[in-house]
């Protein structure tokens, strides 16, 4: 796991070139504090730094083959290189090291227009073919591994987080305005969607995308090479038993490769379905004990560490439970605010930052459960995406019902149990109301636009463009109604809000975190099955399964708690004085994005009343204005210790 970085086709001196990417390298040695460096050319240079798994002791970057025609920057794990490694040897490549960048080095030597169709595992990187003269950029299939890219139509720069990019830059300069839809959208989104981000000029790398730059006329070609496509054998599984030979089959097999290290494996084991059948296959599989890792909370509601060791007792294995109280974590929340490089909105984030912090003291590779929600449908959206159905012949009814449960008023506090209730109708009129695609935008966001734009300056029609994006997607998914909400999870809100969260979470701690359940081959099966073993009456039907079979009823039927913290309660107690100060009109003005006429003088205190994990979403805005446009990282910590 590492971070890259680079220019292209910069006009300037080559050493200056190396001084910039330099520098851009060092704004990310917490992805990378190994190794790195630098390799300039008058077409490109690029820079890495480097967090060493496999052939720790050879496998430095910048890598170039013997003559130098070829040189990569790479982040990420190829788990099928060592079957790759040896089909390569038999037809007569040698190799110098044992890493897999050297093997997607050589596959591109051999084939270098489908080096991505060979590769199964998580990867953004960045080729220059000096022969050829153009660079190659790439993402993974689910943009697991970020990759940001600048580009005047002349000169580009690429970096595996935004803070790399310095925004005074020529001739980048003008690339840095504020999208001011992109902010809104985060807003109800939690998180900015698409390949937009919070800068008009920059932008993700879309999943399963290659660029390539042509260095000697300019251009630019950009391609998709692979899409999701249900497996056709999966579609023909007639028994729960079948599907859960298969689904176990394959997901052992990603658990057994995403194994492969040079140093000890971890996991992250909630206690919940997923996380619990990967630590299970990783102990069976793993040649050396394997130890789990858990963050529990003092607020019953949030903590699930109970759950973690009764399933680390039945499967045999150390778990470490870090129980935290909300001292604790609150004085943690400015470094899990600053490890995001954008403005990010999922409370998750900072219990996801606590347990990676808990597990990067020991181990330097986690293995968790991510994806397994978004491929079995697991959330609660697909079964209200589900309820429509009867309604099918009378979308009068339906929309009238949907229009009659939309009156109950919002409440997006979890912290209640009759609030909990209200989000649960509240939601449920989302998913009624509508044709299919609107429900599917509807139900992806935590607060419609229309309710959200009172809290931005600029915000309108320039943010519904994510809706119509969201609405073109679903439209034109094949497969059923589950099949085309899946594969739109699968490209937008996976890689957007849960990837991004985990990776940056992780990589703030340098520790490498990997997610069996997104090998390409189980998706593909996964998705492919019927929905009577996925979604069924309760989701996730063939894991559930898999699931009791080891572990029992009590475990595998227990309630989905998922992994926030209180932050509804934080916001009416311990930060209500770090956002009155946050939320200051001369602050929110300053940086043009926020309304102060909605959240300054204390009027905050209402939309905390009735949508916590709105204020919540904004708390996280105002602070990235702060660490990235405003005083910096050091502002940000003072104002978020006033009154604690």
């Amino acid at each position: 796991m590492c971070g890259i970085v680079g220019l292209i086709a910069f006009d300037a001196h080559p050493e200056s070139a190396r001084t910039v990417v330099a520098g851009m390298a060092e704004r990310i040695r917490h992805r990378g504090p190994d190794g790195g460096g630098v390799v300039t050319h008058p077409d490109a240079t690029l820079g890495m730094t480097r967090l060493a798994i496999v052939d720790v002791v050879h496998g430095h970057q910048p890598m170039a083959n013997e003559d130098e025609s070829v040189v990569i920057v790479y982040n990420g794990e190829v788990y099928n290189a060592p079957a790759l490694r040896a089909e390569l040897e038999r037809k007569g490549v040698r190799f110098r090291t044992r890493s897999d960048t050297e093997v997607i080095l050589r596959l591109y030597e051999q084939d270098p227009d489908r080096v991505e169709e060979h590769l199964a595992g998580m990867w953004a990187f960045a080729i220059h073919d000096r022969k050829r003269r153009r660079v190659v950029l790439s993402r993974d299939r689910f943009g697991i591994k970020p990759l940001f890219v600048v580009d005047t139509g002349t000169a580009l720069a690429f970096a595996s987080e935004l803070r790399c990019f310095d925004r005074d830059l020529a001739p980048f300069r003008d690339r840095f305005a504020i999208d001011h839809g992109a902010a809104h959208a985060m807003l109800s989104w939690s998180f900015v969607p698409e390949t937009s981000t919070i800068f008009e000029g920059v932008k993700r790398l879309g999943l399963a995308t290659r660029l390539e730059i042509d260095l000697a006329s300019g251009a630019r070609r950009s391609r998709v090479y692979w899409q999701l496509t249900p497996s056709a054998e999966a579609a023909r599984i007639d028994s729960l038993d079948d599907a859960c030979r298969g689904v176990e089959g394959l997901l052992r097999r990603a658990v057994r490769e995403h194994l492969e290290s040079d140093v000890p494996v971890a996991t992250f084991l909630s206690g919940g379905i997923d996380s619990s059948l990967v630590t299970a296959l990783a102990a069976e599989e793993s040649s050396k004990p394997v130890k789990a890792y858990c963050i529990g909370f003092k607020e019953p509601r949030f903590d699930e560490s109970p759950f973690a060791r009764e399933t680390a007792e039945r499967i045999g294995v150390e778990i470490d439970v870090a129980m935290l109280d909300e001292a604790t974590a609150l004085a943690h929340l400015p470094d899990a605010l600053l490890a995001y490089d954008e403005p990010f909105g999922d409370n998750s984030s900072l219990a996801v930052n606590l347990l990676c912090d808990h597990v990067a003291r020991d181990y330097k590779v986690a293995l968790g459960g991510d994806g397994g929600d978004e491929v079995f449908a697991g959330y609660k959206k697909y079964l209200i995406m589900k309820l429509r159905r009867p309604f099918a012949s009378v979308p009068r009814v339906r929309n009238a019902l949907g229009r009659a449960l939309g009156r109950i008023p919002t409440r997006t506090d979890r912290t209640r149990g009759w609030t909990e209730i209200l989000r649960t109708l509240r939601r449920l009129s989302r998913g009624l109301a509508g044709d299919d695609a609107q429900t599917y935008a509807q139900l992806t966001q935590v607060s419609a636009l229309a309710r959200t734009e009172m809290l931005v300056r600029r915000g309108g029609s320039s943010a519904t463009r994510f809706v119509d994006s969201l609405r073109q997607r679903f439209e034109a998914s094949p497969g059923s109604e589950l099949q085309r909400t899946l594969a739109c999870d699968l490209s937008n809100t996976l890689p957007n809000d849960m990837l991004v969260k985990v990776d940056r979470a992780s990589m703030a701690h340098h520790l490498e975190a990997r997610v069996p359940f997104l090998d390409h081959r189980l998706v593909e099966f996964g998705v492919g099955l019927p929905e009577r073993f996925t979604l069924g009456n309760n989701g996730k039907v063939v894991l559930r399964e898999l699931h009791e079979r080891r572990f029992g009823k009590k475990l595998a039927r227990r309630k989905k708690m998922g992994f926030g913290v209180p932050v509804e309660k934080w916001l009416r107690g311990p930060l209500d004085a770090a956002c009155e100060r946050l939320f200051e009109k001369s602050r929110i003005d300053r940086f043009g994005i926020l309304s102060s006429d909605a959240l300054s003088g204390g009027r905050h205190r209402e939309w905390v009343r009735t949508d916590p994990q709105v204020v919540w979403h904004v708390f996280a805005m105002a602070s990235w204005c702060e660490a990235n446009l405003g005083e910096g990282p050091d502002a940000l910590r003072d104002v978020l210790a006033t009154g604690r």
